[in-house]
């Protein structure tokens, strides 16, 4: 036992996070996924890999997206395994093609978006409420790359080494045609812990149909604290695309042991169904 917590503690951590307590500034590693801890810190750098990534948040913030939840962690850490040749097999997701187009949906804090410009993803779009937009670009700074704006909120001084940070409440039709219409088309949508309640799990899969086309890839992982949100997502999906619950045991043992979640993930794969050509239409 005594070896093991030796082991743990030279290990590195998964964040380093910053704040106050009792009055007192604090700095310390967090070497286990603690939800207290990583949410009621001011500031934290976690650590995926060889990649350090800088987050500012507010504990105490009104909204779900103001400070980081447990599961981008455990997603990014299965991102940069993806991003070892060693794991091919799970190509379904390709982060070693660094030329397609993603975009987030709910990004919060930007850890997902943020992740994937590090892997070397050069086309990402991050989006959230507006109230939540000014705290993604501080963190897309924090972290050395330049914010770039669809909507005209910030001038673009930079062509090269951006992300692109705007506001998209789920169901805006002009914030959607904003983020559909700004380059080719989509190749992955991102929508991490969305999942949160029957109404929104209705304008989140809407806003998927509206921004995928049949060759993109949806990528939907959610912890589980409402069935009967995951249930309405599941039900609004399969009426719109091939959906694929991954069972844990393909994808959760690609994760870093450090991130270990007790709760339960589903991580959901969406596609739309191929439409037949005209062609083939008249010849059945």
């Amino acid at each position: 036992m005594v070896k093991d917590k030796r082991i743990i503690e030279e290990e590195q951590p998964i964040a380093t996070i910053e704040g106050w307590e009792d009055g007192e500034p604090f700095k310390r590693g967090i070497h286990k996924l603690d939800r207290w801890a990583l949410q009621s810190a001011d500031t934290l750098t976690i650590h995926i890999g060889a990649h350090d990534i800088v987050l500012v948040q507010d504990p105490h913030s009104n909204y779900l997206g103001g400070y980081v939840w447990l599961t981008s962690i455990v997603f990014c850490s299965y991102l940069e395994r993806l991003s070892s040749k060693r794991d091919k097999r799970h190509g379904w997701i390709n982060v070693l093609d660094h030329g397609k187009r993603w975009v987030e949906l709910g990004s919060g804090v930007g850890l997902i978006g943020i992740m994937l410009y590090k892997l070397g993803i050069v086309d990402v779009a991050i989006t959230d409420i507006e109230e939540l937009v000014e705290q993604m670009e501080k963190n897309v700074e924090a972290n050395g790359i330049h914010v770039k704006s669809l909507t005209g909120r910030r001038k673009n001084e930079h062509e090269h080494g951006t992300i692109v940070v705007d506001p998209l409440f789920w169901g805006n039709q002009e914030e959607m045609d904003s983020i559909k219409d700004a380059g080719k088309e989509i190749d992955y949508i991102v929508a991490c812990d969305c999942i949160y309640s029957e109404a929104s799990a209705i304008d989140l899969v809407k806003t998927m149909e509206y921004l995928s086309t049949e060759n993109t890839t949806i990528i939907c992982i959610s912890e589980v604290r409402n069935q009967a949100a995951q249930d309405k997502f599941m039900l609004e999906a399969q009426s719109r695309f091939q959906v694929e619950l991954l069972p844990a045991i393909q994808w959760q043992k690609k994760v870093n042991h450090q991130v270990d979640f007790d709760e339960t993930l589903n991580l959901y794969r969406l596609r739309k169904p191929k439409q037949r050509s005209k062609s083939a239409k008249k010849q059945g």
